[in-house]
């Protein structure tokens, strides 16, 4: 199954009480880059250990397609995901914003731009956009680890949702569909034994 990316509008959330991280910040650039594989981690969890464009030892784990790749990982700045991809960009999530994993809604036979709230994220983190014009985007946490990969992984065959707090139909959406919890430990203990 091909790995989706949407960027869309979104109508309406859901579940309206997601509180917005306190420590955001929205910056263009990309802080992890390009990531160059080193090492396998763990074969069995598919966990690589690789370098970020600034030289930092990265644990990750890469879901690819035909024109994008996401990889879900950590570097000594926080556990990360990171989707570059060559699709056009439709919207930008004005700051401030939150991230969570998101279950798309149907109305009768058809799936809707309309997200229910699966998990969210609650820690402080940042969010990138390199490439205005592409839908490229980064989100770094900055809180617990843990926490972050178990809200990856509960977007399993869903989306990770980052939205505009003041406007919710301004969104970026990447689907997860191999990252599942099985991964988190493999992430951590390589976190803990190659990043200082």
């Amino acid at each position: 199954m091909a790995l989706c990316r949407l960027c869309c509008s979104l109508a309406i959330v859901a579940f309206a009480a997601l509180a917005p991280c306190a420590a955001f910040s929205q910056a263009r650039g990309d802080p992890i880059g390009p990531l160059t594989r080193l090492a396998t981690f763990d074969r069995a969890q598919a966990v690589n250990v690789g370098k970020t464009k600034a030289g930092k030892t990265a644990c990750y784990f890469r879901e690819e397609g035909s024109s994008h790749s996401l990889d879900i990982g950590m570097t000594a700045d926080g556990a990360f995901i990171r989707l570059e991809t060559f699709d056009s960009r439709e919207t930008t999530p004005a700051p401030p914003v939150r991230v969570f994993a998101g279950k798309q809604i149907a109305k009768g036979e058809y799936a809707t731009n309309e997200f229910a709230v699966l998990q969210a994220y609650d820690g402080p983190f940042e969010y990138y956009v390199p490439k205005p014009n592409q839908g490229d985007f980064v989100v770094v946490a900055k809180g617990d680890a843990k926490a972050f990969f178990e809200m990856v992984t509960r977007a399993k065959m869903e989306f990770v949702v980052v939205q505009s707090v003041a406007d919710r139909k301004n969104v970026d959406i990447v689907a997860i569909y191999k990252f599942n919890t099985a991964a988190i430990p493999a992430l951590l203990s390589c976190a803990k034994e190659r990043i200082h």
